[in-house]
Parts: structure tokens; C-alpha cells; sequence
């Protein structure tokens, strides 16, 4: 792709050409800046003879589907049945200036193929190109090329021209060839068979434009359970040529890092390798401008992934580091920095959620994300949608499943993978992600495949093998920190709820999926039980036995909101939001009374987990509503919980609506930006919720360029910014399009941005104070426990000197001030009298 063209297409999405290029360098990056071939010796040959049998064809290449293709006894075979099913070269490209070139292979049909005497093709797609975005990863899954090579049924092919073969041709064992001479404005093709005879065919095709882009292998290029190809001895070369050694993928594929407590956790992503390949992959670090080891780790087997932990770490300054592999004679690098914590400044953090493939890979807003530069993110679920790729999920045999989930896995990590190459990144899996349009995990319950697919994702369980769940773990959360439960589930299936700190801010880091009931357990019938149609009676939906985050995620909550080690602020991070606030769903924009799936049910034990995190002040941050939401939760009366931001999706696929106002469903307490759709509203379940802000989708959403309809449906991020010293949180929320360089009024969704206060994430009104506290020590963390009832009341690391309790009942209260061994204990603690200015004065 031309510079100019580059240009073009950041100027259609209105972003800043000089800002964007910086954002993109480093990785696989657009068709610019070409190398003529006279540089590249013989351009690409490559007949894999000494390459060890593996699902990954080489950092060269990349395959779709990643799983239906391998690497046998020196060849390149597909064993699936997608139409389509490609090798694209990354790293030779066909420029867009005057030359020749020549593409041949060797190929055949495999003798295990189902269907090898019916239909089927085989050949090369030529001058792979995107039409809206010059990435390579955008030329991969959605650009379009020339199509040549050989049908089972019709010869010879290229485009629509056909020629046919000899009668009788011999498919076990063929060459094709293609070659090629382009002026810049035609270009004269000729692509010869030659059979195992020894006798070839050819057809000649002039193609009235530039050939310019990807060169892919491909097996069946539109028959859906075609027959299977093997590809070996593939050369492309010629003065077409243009080496782009960037555009490499593999064999370190990215690598995710957290810093906590002074123990770093970084862990690499590797690709299917194959026994021959060496299972070891080293961790350096830059001490001046020397590289130190610091350790070495293998390679899971199924996972495909090596972890790393490093204890005593200083996080006081910024340390390059790089990961090393070397494997048959070659020396691999992936680096990045490991940065100074924030400390006396805000933690900038961004929070995004839900990757449906539409708007992939993301590029206008992977580039103002860059600008905007969050020190630390959140992919809070659905990394990956069985769809992503243009191709379905396999969920059986298990080992054929945990491929398929790594190809779609893959996309992720070659999308985010510059950004989160750079700075700690938290990453949970939600139902997408374990192959569940829902999830109801029931404590790691296994459903049996056949009762799934009876009821699909209506009844508690999951589908998908424990081996399985525990790859999406590994992968995912393989880097967080330690698990606050280190047991296994009873099926096997492992756990990753966890706390992490950073830059002064304490996170719990839960699941809201792997422990909640079915609807099932309250609800029978046919169609989805999930989806509540009519309304319901009070206490319909509800039964004690019910559970959202089972005991074991309440006790880690209760841990933590009384640890406040290293910590000024308190934010939980889990999947969706606790409340029911999308009135509208689905293309069809059906209402629902209420969606089961949200965390809105079941009520009662939602209600606890909200009682209990808001006594440490907590703020919410979930994702996968599809659309954005800042909301204030009511638990016995409106707004007397925490805040939460429901950040927008990065590409919107179902689309939701929060339109309460379309149905006259009544409210109060409109914010005063008067906009429609908040204030307080009841939901579905009981739950009274205050909106201040939705980021609503167009009803007129759709657009032929992927990008516009991705806007259009709300699709975007959000950047938090949390101050300890000020002890504020500001939300912004901004939309796929928008470009920090280049401001326009529709870049934040409506309401945002919005700053409140760490305190008002308790919003109890409270029955009367305590007297005033004078602390000889600043910033104490201070506990008020009931005497009444030995609850805790709250728990907060104060601001300042002074602080005035609050309390809910007129006691008596013990005060505790202070952390670890320093701590001083008030007890029998009674209310004052309105008006007084009764103080206690402590000394820690």
C-alpha cells in the first residue's frame, strides 16, 4: 500500500497522520515503505524440509483458520473444511509499482481427505488488500485478492476465466505456477498446471489493474467441505516484490505483565509449537546497556504459554525488558518496558470490553488509545466472539477445541499486543471467551454437550472440558497474581479471582460468571429463559439457595475490603454491571423486562455483594452491555450504593439499547444535563438504579464501511483516571473514531465525562457521626465496627488528619486507626448530639 493511501485512510477517520504512524511502529504495520526486490536476493523459497511438524506454520505466515492447517513431514497441509482457508505470507508482498514476479508450489490432494474425488480447489489469492484499513492484520481476515489455481470440477482458473485439464488429470501430485508482469495500470497473468506426467496446461488472463498486497496459499476457495490440499516447495519471486520483515508474526507472539506488591508476573504467548521445537523461552532485563538473564521457563503444552515471576521487583523505575527464544539455530526477541509504578500523580487507566471482529483489528481506535496513553488496562471479557475470524468454533475433540480457541485468541493479542507490550494489563474471560452466548458457571458444573445443545445457554454449567476452561485461564489470567484460592474447582477447572495494587489503587478481581446460577433453577418452559418478556411478581425470580459469586469470591470480598496494604482507593473490576439497564436487544430491538444474564440478578445476593464492597467506598468497572453506562446502584433505597462505568465495547456485534424513555417506564432525579434516558429507573428484578449517562447506539446503525458501524453502534473505550491524593475518579468514554489530537464535540459519548468522589461510593445517609477524629499521622486507615452486631460499617484509608464517621445506628462502635502492628483501638464508641464538636484526639 502506497504512503498515499495510508494517508487517506487516516484523513476519512479524521486521524492525526503524523500521530497515528508512531502508533502503529514497532509491529505488524501497513503495505508502506516498500523494499524493491533487488534487496531480497531470491525473494521467498521455502520447501519446510527441515522445519518440525506443528500447527504453526512459521512467523512468516499466518493461517485461517490457525487450526485447520499443519505443518507434516515437510509440507503445509489443511485438514478442515472452511471455505477459504488461507496461508497469507506477511513478511514478501507484491508492491504497487511496475514488475514481474513468479509464484509456484507443489501440491496434491491428501490421501486422509473425505471428500477428494468431488469438489474442491486449490491455489494462490493474489494482491490481498483491505478496502478501508492498509494493516496487515486488516489484509489478513477481510482483504480481498486474485483468485488462481486449480478446481476439482473446472481446470484452471483465474478470476471467472476457466480452462480445463486433460481428462483423467491425476490430482495426488501436481505444481502450479503463476506469473505475472504489471505496468502499474494492467497486469498479464499465466498460470500453468503441470501434472505428474510431466504435461502442463496454461491460461493467460490479463487483469485491467495493478496487482498490489498479500500473497496467501489457499485451500477451497468458496466449496464448504471441499477436499484437502497438501502445499510444499512455495517460492514467490521477482522485481514485483517488496520484503516487509515487520509484518512478522511469531514465534513470541506479545506478552502480558502485572506489578503488585513488589512481585512482577509477565507472562509470554507462544503459538502451537511442535515437539522438534525447542520449550524453553528466557526473560532478560536492561541493566545499563547490558542484557541480564533473569530466568528461564517452558512452554505449557496446551496452553502454549510461559510464565514468569519475579519477586522483590523496584518499582520505582522504568526496566526494559525482553523475552528471548531460540529455537533450530535462530535467536527470537520480543521486548517492552516494565514501568515506573505511578506514585504522586493519577493512575490513568483504560477500560475496554467486547471485541466482536466487525470493526477488527481496531486500528483508529488502537490509535487514539495509544495517544492517550493509560498506564495500566483492563480487558474486563469476550476477548474473542465464536464468530471472529469469518469462521466457527470447534468444540470437539478437546485438544481440536483449544486450537480453535487460540486462532481467535491469537487475533486479540496481534491487535493489543504493541499496547500491552508496554505497561501491566489485567485480562478476565468472560462467556464469549469459553464458547457461551451465557454463562452460568455453577461452580465449574460440566454440561454435557447434548444437554447443551438442547437448551443452548439457558441452564447452568459449562460445555466446554475443564482442560479446556483452564487453557482460556492459562492464557487469559496466566500473568495476574496469585489466585486467592489455589484449589481447583471439584471439576478440575482452575480459578483466577485475585487482588492487584497499583499506583496507590487496590483492585479485587472477580468472576460474576464462574459461580452464578441458571435460570433454570427458577424459571422452566420453552424459548430462553433468560430473557424476561412479561413482568414478574416480587420474589418470583428469587431463592436462597441462589448464587452470584458463590462463598468463596465473598470471602476473598471480605479480605480485601479490609486490606489496605499499599492502597488509598478501592475498585472492584468483574464482567458486567449489577444492575438491568439495556431496555432493548438485538437487531430487532426487541424489549425485555429483564435480562438474567446482566448482574442485576439474582437480587438478593447481588445485594450483598453491593453491601459489602461499598463499605470500603468501592467503584465498579465492568464491560459487556455493549453499550456505555455510568450508574449509581440503589440497594435498599435509590443511590445509597457505589458508582459503576460500564465501559463501551471496542466493536459492538449484538447490539442493546438503554432507552427506559421509549416505553415511558417512569424515573426521577434526571440529572441536571437533562439528558433522555437517566435519572432513576426500577429494572426488571426490584433494583432501583440511577443513570446518569448511556452511550445509545444509531437505529440506522449500519454502514458498508466496518469502522462507521462500529460508531454507529457505540463502540469505543474508556480511560478512568483515579487521583489518590485528591481521591477523585473521572470517567471518559470515548467513541471508535474519535482522535485525541484532532477534538470534535461527538468524541465522548453524552455525559461523559463525569468526576466524583471516592466517598461517593458509600451513599448511605447516615443516622447520626461519630466525634471528629484528630489524627497524629496522615492518611490512617481507619475501621468502625458495630458492637451491636460486630459488622464492620466501613473501612476507608482516610485523607488528611481529621475524620468525621459516619454511622447507621446508634451503636455503640469501636474505632480502629492505624495498619499492621501500629494500631490503636477505641471502643464503646456512642453517637454525638447534632451540633457538637466533641473531638478525639489518637496517637499511632
Amino acid at each position: 500500500m502506497k504512503k498515499n493511501d495510508r494517508r487517506k485512510f487516516l484523513r476519512e477517520f479524521g486521524i492525526s497522520v503524523a500521530s497515528a504512524s508512531l502508533a502503529l511502529a514497532g509491529g505488524p504495520a501497513a503495505l508502506a515503505a516498500i523494499k524493491p526486490v533487488s534487496q531480497l536476493e531470491q525473494g521467498l523459497v521455502n520447501d519446510f524440509a527441515n522445519t518440525p511438524d506443528r500447527i504453526w506454520i512459521g512467523e512468516k505466515y499466518w493461517s485461517i483458520p490457525m487450526e485447520d492447517w499443519q505443518l507434516k513431514a515437510g509440507r503445509i497441509e489443511c485438514t478442515g473444511n472452511v471455505p477459504n482457508s488461507r496461508v497469507n505470507l506477511l513478511t514478501t508482498i507484491l508492491h504497487g509499482g511496475n514488475g514481474e514476479f513468479k509464484a509456484t508450489t507443489d501440491l496434491g490432494l491428501l490421501a486422509t481427505s473425505p471428500n477428494r474425488n468431488q469438489t474442491g480447489s486449490a491455489g494462490f489469492s493474489l494482491g490481498i488488500k483491505d478496502e478501508i484499513d492498509p494493516d496487515i492484520k486488516a489484509a489478513c481476515y477481510y482483504g480481498k485478492g486474485l483468485r488462481a489455481g486449480v478446481s476439482l470440477q473446472e481446470g484452471l482458473f483465474i478470476g471467472e476465466k476457466t480452462k480445463s485439464l486433460p481428462k483423467g488429470f491425476d490430482f495426488s501430485t501436481f505444481s502450479l505456477s503463476i506469473e505475472g508482469a504489471g505496468n502499474g495500470t494492467t497486469t498479464q497473468l499465466t498460470l500453468t498446471c503441470r501434472g505428474k506426467d510431466g504435461k502442463s496446461t496454461s491460461l493467460a488472463y490479463e487483469l485491467k489493474a495493478n496487482l498490489e498486497g498479500l500473497v496467501a496459499l489457499v485451500n477451497n476457495f468458496h466449496e464448504k467441505g471441499g477436499a484437502n490440499f497438501w502445499f510444499k516447495n512455495f517460492s514467490l519471486t521477482g522485481s514485483k516484490l517488496a520484503s516487509r520483515p515487520e509484518n512478522s508474526f511469531g514465534p513470541i507472539l506479545w506478552a502480558m505483565h502485572t506489578l503488585s506488591k513488589g512481585t512482577l508476573n509477565l507472562m509470554a504467548q507462544m503459538p502451537p509449537l511442535g515437539a522438534g521445537d525447542s520449550q524453553e523461552v528466557g526473560l532478560q532485563f536492561k541493566n545499563g546497556n547490558v542484557w541480564e538473564e533473569a530466568a528461564t521457563e517452558n512452554i505449557s503444552k496446551d496452553a502454549y504459554t510461559a510464565h514468569f515471576r519475579i519477586n522483590n521487583w523496584d518499582a520505582g523505575k522504568a526496566v526494559p525488558y525482553q523475552l528471548v527464544y531460540r529455537n533450530n539455530g535462530q535467536t527470537y526477541t520480543y521486548g517492552g518496558t516494565v514501568r515506573q509504578e505511578p506514585d504522586g500523580r493519577p493512575l490513568r487507566f483504560g477500560g475496554l470490553t467486547c471485541q466482536e471482529w466487525g470493526g477488527y483489528p481496531y486500528s483508529p481506535l488502537l490509535v487514539n488509545l495509544k495517544k492517550h496513553d493509560p498506564d495500566m488496562l483492563y480487558f474486563s471479557g469476550d476477548q474473542l466472539y465464536e464468530g471472529n475470524g469469518g469462521y466457527p468454533i470447534k468444540r470437539a475433540p478437546e485438544r481440536t477445541s483449544v486450537l480453535s480457541y487460540l486462532g481467535k485468541w491469537y487475533m486479540f493479542g496481534w491487535a493489543f499486543g504493541n499496547m500491552m507490550r508496554d505497561r501491566p494489563t489485567i485480562c478476565t474471560p468472560d462467556d464469549h471467551d469459553v464458547f457461551h452466548g451465557n454463562i452460568w458457571g455453577e461452580g465449574g458444573k460440566t454440561l454435557p454437550l447434548e444437554n447443551w445443545e438442547k437448551s443452548q445457554d439457558d441452564h447452568g454449567g459449562y460445555v466446554q472440558t475443564p482442560q479446556m476452561l483452564n487453557v482460556v485461564a492459562k492464557t487469559q489470567c496466566g500473568h495476574l497474581p496469585a489466585p486467592f484460592h489455589p484449589q481447583p474447582l471439584y471439576t478440575g477447572m482452575e480459578t483466577w479471582y485475585t487482588d492487584l495494587v497499583y499506583g496507590q489503587v487496590s483492585f479485587a478481581i472477580i468472576s460474576d460468571r464462574m459461580f452464578k446460577s441458571g435460570p433454570d433453577l427458577v424459571r422452566s418452559g420453552e424459548g430462553r429463559l433468560d430473557h424476561i418478556t412479561e413482568p414478574v411478581s416480587e420474589g418470583e425470580l428469587e431463592d436462597r439457595n441462589l448464587t452470584l459469586l458463590g462463598v468463596n469470591q465473598m470471602q476473598f470480598l471480605e479480605h480485601w475490603v479490609g486490606d489496605w496494604q499499599g492502597a488509598s482507593m478501592k475498585v472492584l473490576l468483574s464482567q458486567t454491571l449489577f444492575c438491568n439497564v439495556s431496555t432493548h436487544h438485538g437487531a430487532e430491538k426487541m424489549f425485555l423486562h429483564g435480562d438474567m444474564d446482566s448482574g442485576g440478578w439474582p437480587k438478593k445476593q447481588r445485594d450483598g455483594v453491593l453491601r459489602l464492597v461499598r463499605k470500603a467506598c468501592t467503584f465498579h468497572i465492568n464491560g459487556d452491555q455493549h453499550l456505555p453506562y455510568i450508574v449509581q446502584y440503589g440497594i435498599d433505597e435509590p443511590k445509597d450504593g457505589g458508582w459503576t462505568y460500564c465501559t463501551p465495547a471496542i466493536s459492538t456485534g449484538y447490539i442493546r439499547w438503554g432507552q427506559p424513555d421509549l416505553i415511558n417506564i417512569p424515573y426521577t432525579n434526571r440529572p441536571e444535563h437533562g439528558l433522555p434516558n437517566t435519572g432513576i429507573y426500577p429494572d426488571g428484578f426490584g433494583n432501583v438504579n440511577f443513570v446518569y449517562a448511556v452511550g445509545n447506539p444509531l437505529d440506522n446503525y449500519q454502514d458498508k464501511n466496518r469502522y462507521r458501524q462500529a460508531q454507529n453502534k457505540s463502540s469505543g473505550f474508556g480511560i478512568i483516571t483515579f487521583d489518590p491524593k485528591d481521591r477523585t475518579i473521572k470517567m471518559d468514554a470515548y467513541r471508535f473514531l474519535a482522535d485525541k489530537d484532532n477534538p470534535k464535540p461527538d468524541d465522548h459519548f453524552p455525559g461523559w465525562p463525569l468526576t466524583i468522589s471516592q466517598t461517593e461510593n458509600d451513599g448511605r445517609k447516615p443516622a447520626a457521626y461519630l466525634a471528629k477524629l484528630e489524627i497524629n499521622r496522615s492518611d490512617q486507615v481507619v475501621r468502625i465496627i458495630d458492637e451491636e452486631t460486630d459488622e464492620l460499617v466501613s473501612i476507608l484509608r482516610i485523607k488528611g488528619f481529621v475524620y468525621s464517621p459516619k454511622v447507621y445506628s446508634r451503636g455503640p462502635f469501636t474505632i480502629e486507626v492505624g495498619e499492621g502492628r501500629a494500631v490503636k483501638v477505641l471502643e464503646k464508641i456512642k453517637p454525638i448530639n447534632e451540633g457538637s464538636k466533641e473531638t478525639i484526639s489518637i496517637q499511632v
